[in-house]
């Protein structure tokens, strides 16, 4: 899609996060250093929360959140 303007939809409300929303997964970062990503794997907010503050715990060099996945057009 070149010289053309698309737009994301969101997988959900990102107002609203109640815990059985779908459509997330999970962001990380490194503390010390310029690296970033993220996890693959589709879930819900409660589970990404959860499973977040997992990571952080066995990993405490990185910080976890719930990221909310948008849509992108084909």
């Amino acid at each position: 899609m070149t010289g053309t303007a698309f737009y994301k939809r969101p997988k959900s409300n990102p107002l609203l996060r109640p815990h059985n929303a779908e459509g997330y997964r999970i962001g990380w970062k490194y503390k010390h250093q310029f690296k970033r990503g993220h996890l693959e794997e589709e879930m819900t907010y409660g589970e990404a929360l959860e499973r977040s503050l997992a990571l952080a715990k066995a990993e405490p060099d990185k910080t976890f959140w719930p990221e909310l996945m948008f849509e992108t057009p084909d």
